[in-house]
């Protein structure tokens, strides 16, 4: 007879689970067992948070949810700013938690914690298996978890539910979705455009897992329409094609705004505000696409498509319009020559203004390298700067904004393609999840680790300038670096200028092998800092 706990690990399998993220507990070996008798690999993370942030990568890369696992108490608990990003970041995870003895839950209330209370603003679904409806629970907590706004599920179970065979599941009927009608979608869009003589496209998260990259170059072209994007889809549309224009969603005067002020339509293929710094309040009409309903919050729109986007976005671009000549292609080059004259500041001695680092990174960094960022100034620079050239290569903690999402993000992106990763990290996010680096040799991942040294959190610091209050409690000493790389017997590169820079990024590429690079960064060359007096 199948057990509980081999009837998860064989759906999990079915749909093309081959990893499984986390730290298990006492309460659950019998789960993480069935996991080793299936054949799914279990990657034993340092902290619960890791384990959902490399689920989440997980799921990005494949189209598969990503599953993570944890203990009950404690374990699920740490677990929460992971599992909060795969809510807000729109990851399909499936995390596993232990839970305590059913036959003691009345009276004993050790590490005893409502999972079910806590994780339900940050989840689509929570729930603790028993051993009756188990396997109907099975199967919807993995449906939901990919259906429509794509989110994180949670589900607990022990050891002694884990054991008992499953029982038959009920017969649910399930109602067939209507597919929307492209064509006919794509004549009543037409209309609205028919007016329209500078259209914008702007691209979201929502695109995956779809993939509709070369329908939305095709739509771009055929509309002379510029392509924004946001942090999650960059690269949708590749940064050295001549209608991209920028990315969105960083602060609240990213530059692209005024270009998405000139428009007089706005195409909306993806898009999620959750993206957004800045409350969304642009004017234009809006032209809603995307496999999920315009809610949570609902933006005004004039047209709303909710279903698969490939087939609408080929016959949008069978339609004629009359771009004015003064926009497209041309307005876009005039839009980034403007942009990119901007002086930036002389570096300090021994230090690297970001944008030198992000020139020499852009110049040996194969096309289809993944780049993982952190969270701070960092991550809005390159956000905002990095020239993707392929699509869902650029990672990022958005929504939710976690520290510590960079390095975690970067070893499942490695173990999931076998490819060099870079990650790009601040020092204090690093200082979050350190303890990940042992995955790197015991994997013998080929991650780089960028770590823009300034020994500050510079973001917060910054606010605090500007308010014209004194640096407090947004610094602090780092440990030396060359020493940790040692502990964990990766190699080390101190980098303090481009030569250097350029270096050990051609020795980690090259080398296919895990390797820090630490670089003495000036942070004042980020968009966020101002003078330090």
């Amino acid at each position: 007879m199948t057990t509980i706990a081999e009837f998860l690990a064989d759906q999990l399998w079915q749909i093309g689970v081959r990893r499984v993220y986390g730290l298990p507990g006492g309460e659950n070996v019998e789960m993480l067992d069935a996991l080793r008798r299936q054949g799914i690999r279990f990657i034993l993370a340092r902290n619960e948070s890791s384990a959902c942030f490399m689920a989440a990568t997980e799921a990005r890369l494949t189209g598969v949810p990503g599953v993570a696992l944890t203990t009950l108490g404690p374990g699920a608990t740490n677990a929460t700013a992971g599992l909060a990003h795969a809510y807000l970041d729109r990851a399909p995870i499936v995390l596993i938690t232990a839970a305590g003895d059913p036959a003691l839950r009345s009276r004993h209330t050790h590490q005893a914690v409502d999972l079910s209370a806590l994780f339900a603003p940050i989840t689509k679904l929570t729930a603790t298996l028993t051993a009756d409806g188990a396997a109907d629970t099975i199967e919807r907590a993995i449906a939901v978890a990919a259906h429509g706004r794509p989110g994180p599920v949670h589900l607990g179970i022990h050891n002694d539910v884990a054991t008992p065979p499953v029982r038959a599941r009920s017969i649910a009927s399930s109602e067939a979705q209507a597919r929307p009608d492209a064509e006919s979608s794509a004549r009543q869009i037409a209309a609205l455009l028919r007016d329209k003589r500078k259209p914008i496209v702007v691209t979201g998260l929502g695109l995956e897992p779809e993939r509709p990259y070369a329908s939305l170059r095709r739509l771009a072209e055929a509309l002379g329409a510029p392509v924004i994007d946001t942090p999650k889809s960059k690269g949708a549309l590749s940064g050295d094609h001549p209608l991209f224009a920028g990315t969105l969603g960083l602060t609240t005067t990213d530059p692209v705004y005024a270009f998405l002020d000139e428009a007089d339509c706005i195409i909306a293929i993806g898009f999620d505000v959750v993206e957004l710094v800045k409350p969304w309040d642009q004017p234009q009409p809006l032209i809603w696409i995307a496999n999920w309903q315009n809610t949570d919050p609902e933006i005004s729109s004039a047209s709303e498509f909710v279903g698969a986007c490939g087939d609408l976005l080929e016959a949008l671009s069978r339609i004629s319009t009359g771009t004015a000549d003064d926009w497209g292609a041309s307005r876009v080059r005039a839009f980034r020559q403007h942009a990119t004259n901007s002086d930036a500041p002389r570096a300090q001695a021994d230090t690297m203004l970001p944008q030198q680092f992000l020139r020499v990174l852009r110049e040996h960094a194969p096309d289809n390298a993944i780049i993982t960022t952190d969270v701070g100034s960092h991550k809005i620079f390159t956000a905002l700067n990095w020239e993707a050239r392929r699509p869902n290569r650029y990672f990022v903690s958005n929504g939710l904004s976690a520290m510590g999402f960079g390095l975690t993000s970067a070893i499942a992106a490695a173990l999931v393609t076998g490819q060099p990763t870079i990650c790009i990290t601040g020092d204090a996010g690093l200082a979050m999840v350190i303890g990940e680096l042992g995955l790197l040799q015991e994997l013998r991942l080929p991650v780089i680790v960028i770590v823009m040294n300034d020994s500050a959190l510079d973001l917060i610091r910054s606010a605090q300038l500007r308010r014209q209050r004194p640096a407090h409690g947004t610094t602090f000493v780092n440990p030396d670096f060359s020493l940790i790389a040692q502990a964990y017997g990766l190699e080390y590169s101190k980098v303090v200028n481009e030569t250097d820079c350029a270096l050990a990024l051609r020795h980690g590429l090259n080398g296919n092998m895990p390797l820090i690079i630490d670089v003495s960064i000036d942070p004042s060359g980020y968009p966020t800092t101002v003078s330090r007096g």
